[in-house]
Formats: structure tokens, sequence, C-alpha cells
């Protein structure tokens, strides 16, 4: 039986469904190449090398070209829509961009951005899946999940880890290796758009995890700070980006630090305590 053609639903990138669309189209039909797909008059490519280059991510395609990609792949519909914004998607260039286009392509049913989405809200609904996460990051971390459960800040049963294994698997943040588990370079598509009651009851799970450090750990092994203090609006706005470019500054230590041990969590609370009209 002949393959068929992919379905571009079922991709977050399109250079992986373009890829894959080659594979089958030269099954269906021997001697179809890239050549032949550039030779399409729609298409109006003069280079040989603009598929190449295309596919190997040195080449976007401008608003034009995914009109006559559109037309020479012969999508229409929902997977013409689709693929527009995969394309616009793929090829943002701020945080904000790709959540707009990702939104899009989450309303789709049955699409790999809805069901990433889905599987993302699960994530951030309970605290231990983005610290199992990480714990699987370290080097000596174990695979049992009896066993990962023991070095936890609080008590899970094995049931609870394995389901956390599971969803980690199907998100493809973590792979499994010979010795276990281990974590990924691939990171969720949407990973700062997460927000409304799901972000409200990520919050409030780990700010319960701080409240309990402060029996559970002595000063050696927690930093708690609080700062009460009156200021202007700009100064607030100001005081925000401080923080803003304090995490970065962290996220940057994390990146060259090597020989991790352990796995922390940083809260970081700003909120209004009074206010004069």
């Amino acid at each position: 039986m002949k393959p068929k053609l992919p379905a571009v639903i079922d991709y977050l990138d399109f250079r992986s469904f373009l890829k894959e669309w080659f594979r089958c189209k030269k099954e269906i039909q021997p001697g179809y190449s890239m050549r032949t797909f550039a030779a399409i008059p729609a298409l109006a490519i003069s280079s040989t090398s603009y598929m190449t280059n295309l596919l190997k991510g040195t080449r976007n395609l401008t608003q034009r070209q995914r009109l006559q990609f559109i037309t020479a792949l012969k999508l229409d519909g929902t997977e013409a829509e689709y693929f527009d914004f995969l394309v616009q998607f793929n090829q943002a260039k701020t945080i904000e961009e790709k959540n707009y286009f990702f939104s899009h392509l989450s309303k789709y049913r049955g699409s790999q951005a809805k069901i990433l989405l889905e599987k993302q809200h699960d994530f951030f609904s309970k605290w231990h899946h983005s610290v199992i996460y990480n714990y699987l990051g370290l080097g000596k971390a174990d695979a049992s999940p009896a066993r990962i459960a023991k070095h936890l800040a609080e008590d899970l049963s094995a049931a609870e880890v394995q389901e956390s294994l599971d969803l980690l698997l199907s998100m493809g943040l973590i792979k499994k290796t010979a010795n276990g588990f281990a974590v990924t370079d691939r990171h969720l598509a949407s990973q700062k758009v997460f927000k409304g009651q799901v972000a409200k009851e990520y919050h409030r799970e780990f700010m319960r995890l701080a409240s309990a450090a402060l029996d559970k750990y002595g000063p050696e092994r927690r930093q708690f700070n609080v700062l009460a203090f009156s200021i202007s609006d700009k100064g607030f706005a100001t005081v925000k980006q401080r923080i803003d470019a304090f995490i970065q500054e962290v996220r940057e230590i994390i990146d060259r630090d090597q020989d991790m041990n352990q796995v922390n969590v940083l809260n970081i609370q700003l909120f209004p305590g009074a206010r004069i009209p």
C-alpha cells in the first residue's frame, strides 16, 4: 500500500512537514524530487538551492511565498489556514509573536498545537511535574518512581510519579535511556503562554511549598526576605523591570552551572499592601 501524504495539522514545524511530504510524494510518484516541486510555475523559484536552504532553516517564506506553497501543495480549507499560521509561528522572532500564532494553531481540532496545549495545562496543574522534570536533569537521578518519590520535597506515591513520567514522555520533555530517563533539548512550544486559572493554581502550589519550607528547612537551606516599601507608579514599574532582569541573570547562572545535585524553587512575589486613590 502506497503511503498517504502527511496532514499538516499533525505538525508543529512546517519544515518537518515539508520533508515528510517530499518523502511520501517520492514513494507515491517515483522520480519526484524537490527540483520537480520547485519547477511548479506557481512557485516562481529561480534558484535550485532555494528548497535546500529553506529546509535547512537558512531561508524563510515571505507572505507571498506562503500562499504560493499552499497552492503548490494543494492545501485548502483548514489545512491551508493551518499551514499559513504554522509558517508564521516557526518564523516568529519574539515570544509575543510566537504566542499569538500558537494560540491560533491550538484552535484547530486534533492539531498538535491543541494536543500540546492540553498537555501543557496538565503539566502546570501540579507542582511535581516541573520538579520531577528538573530532577531528571541531575547527573545521578534515580529511574524508579518509588525512589524518585523519596527525593521530592513532599510525599508522593510511586503511581503519582509514574503519571508524571508518562506526561513528560508524551510531551517530549524527557526520553528513556538504558539507565532510566534523560531530559531532552525539546521545550514546550508555548511555555510562557499558560494563564488564567491554571497559572493561578501553579503559583499557589509553589507558594504553599514555600510556606512549608519555613518550618521544614533551616536558614542554610533557604532564603526568605520581606521588604515593605512606599513607591510611585513609575518606581513600581522600574522595580518590576529589575526583577525581570534578575530572573534572567539567574537563568544565565543556571545555564553555565555544572555538576548539579539539587532542584531548587525560587519564588518572588510583588503585590499591593496599600494605595492612595
